[in-house]
């Protein structure tokens, strides 16, 4: 169940929520993406699946490397909200703030 200040914070973060589940092609669920935005914010790495697997590909195993990971899939994300997967991650996103929480992002 999806909390107040969850749902608080993803009504926040909305678009940039949207852009990181339409860029990471449904790995990130909105609470997952919003994680991701507050450890950045936090300035502390973000263990997730995918990013450590980034890392583990460039051969990188240092908090720092996630950082910089996080960040450049924020900036990524970001550019790339414009596609046509936004839109439908936008409600994706939308569905989880009135409630009704993602247990995977997929919209396919």
């Amino acid at each position: 169940m999806i909390g107040d200040s969850d749902r608080k914070m993803l009504k926040r973060y909305r678009h940039i929520i949207a852009a990181l589940i339409a860029y990471s092609i449904g790995y990130f669920t909105p609470l997952a993406a919003l994680r991701a935005i507050e450890d950045y914010k936090k300035n502390q790495p973000n263990f997730c699946e995918w990013y450590l697997d980034i890392a583990w590909k460039r051969g990188v195993k240092e908090d720092e490397d996630l950082l910089e990971i996080n960040r450049n899939i924020l900036k990524a994300s970001i550019k790339y909200r414009h596609c046509q997967d936004f839109k439908l991650a936008l409600q994706v996103v939308d569905r989880n703030i009135s409630g009704q929480e993602s247990l995977g992002a997929s919209w396919f």
